[in-house]
């Protein structure tokens, strides 16, 4: 079985928790299970046209739409489990595959949040990284900047002693959410999508809504109006970061909901195990 996942030069989060994470939980090496001619698509927005026709088997287990156009579904095909409600309606599967993203198994190799005394931190998603200094922002309040581009142990560790995640990246969120730290949802720019964060915060019946955050440009953007304008977008950004860290609705699912999901995940993960 061939591990598929979005691999971002500079590093992703999200994405790269795909080889870290699974090493750990399959008993075996992956590449045992199944066989050659089988890809494992897991966490991610990856179930849309840019999946390879080849090989032809494809495990799905709890991965997402999110970006693209749907992908043509086949015979070949074996869910496990998607991301959530909305994802499975548009693949025309059944609701009970519904189940969460499975990045939320991460729970079984991390233990929870060990205190609440830590520092509220902040991670962007990976493009407002690229293009915003929020790094710079964070430093001036005291707020813990996680680059989503770091190392996944290294991230894992911050987001897990922090007391409240700001999050724009989802899977600091979904990690954030299952490691029982609260957090609160924001987006700098419109083309975060807010279809998938609907779909996992549906399956663990969170109601859904973007806080407002600017951009925090950095020097080097390109528009010289931009570069005029960018100390007092950075004050802006600065304060409704402040406000956010000490105002801000935190959400967090409840625990015998997520408790509910995460059993339900397991014994989806064991099945795909017996499975391959």
């Amino acid at each position: 079985m061939q591990l598929y996942y979005y691999h971002d030069a500079v590093g992703n989060f999200g994405d790269d928790l795909n080889p870290w994470l699974w090493r750990q939980l399959f008993p075996k090496p992956l590449e045992t299970y199944f066989d050659d001619a089988t890809l494992f698509i897991a966490i991610g927005s990856l179930l849309n046209h840019k999946i390879p026709e080849q090989p032809p088997k494809k495990i799905i287990f709890g991965s997402g739409y999110g970006y693209g156009d749907p992908p043509i579904v086949t015979d070949h095909w074996r869910f496990f489990c998607v991301r959530g409600p909305l994802t499975a309606q548009l693949l025309g599967l059944e609701k009970r595959l519904a189940i969460c993203d499975s990045a939320i198994l991460s729970r079984a190799v991390i233990a929870p949040a060990p205190s609440s005394a830590n520092p509220v931190a902040f991670m962007p998603h990976h493009l407002t990284a690229k293009y915003d200094d929020w790094q710079s922002v964070c430093d001036a309040l005291a707020i813990r900047y996680i680059d989503p581009g770091a190392p996944v142990a290294q991230t894992l560790a911050a987001i897990r002693t922090s007391s409240v995640l700001i999050a724009e990246a989802m899977h600091g969120a979904i990690i954030a959410d299952a490691l029982r730290v609260p957090w609160i949802p924001v987006r700098t720019r419109a083309r975060i999508a807010e279809f998938k964060w609907h779909d996992w915060s549906l399956s663990l019946q969170i109601e859904h809504c973007f806080e407002w955050l600017p951009p925090a440009w950095k020097k080097t953007i390109d528009w010289e109006w931009k570069r005029r304008a960018r100390p007092l977008a950075h004050a802006v950004a600065r304060e409704r970061l402040r406000w956010l860290a000490r105002f801000g609705k935190r959400r967090l699912s409840r625990d015998a909901v997520f408790d509910a999901v995460y059993r339900r995940m397991r014994d989806a993960f064991q099945e795909l195990i017996w499975a391959g």
